[in-house]
């Protein structure tokens, strides 16, 4: 006979996994790639604007933080659209425009954001 874990247990391993997952989204989104033809110094460049706009306090709407990678000619732009408040908690929308040379142009990318 093979030991079983009790049915709360099991749902409560479930419950960790699935608040990981929701958690690793927050932080970093799509796994840390936002998109097919960056690489990972673009992925890089791309992180660390949204580390400002976070950063800066009060989030305003329109603030924009641009990156460019001369290696691989890819280039965007991370701006703040709109801010709001959710569960009391200060958030903002962040929308991400990116070229990536030689590819037809991507769908902005729009991400929001909460100060926990």
């Amino acid at each position: 006979m093979r030991p079983r874990l009790p049915r709360c247990l099991s749902v409560a391993l479930a419950a960790c996994v699935l608040l990981f997952e929701a958690a690793q989204a927050q932080v970093m989104p799509f796994g840390g790639n936002f998109g097919p033809g960056l690489s990972p110094e673009d992925n890089r460049l791309l992180v660390e604007s949204v580390v400002r706009l976070n950063a800066a306090k009060p989030s305003r709407v329109r603030c924009s933080e641009a990156w460019s990678n001369r290696q691989t000619q890819t280039s965007g732009t991370s701006t703040i659209p709109r801010v709001f408040r959710s569960g009391g908690m200060a958030c903002h929308l962040v929308r991400h425009y990116i070229v990536v040379v030689g590819q037809a142009p991507a769908p902005d990318y729009q991400l929001t954001w909460c100060r926990t």
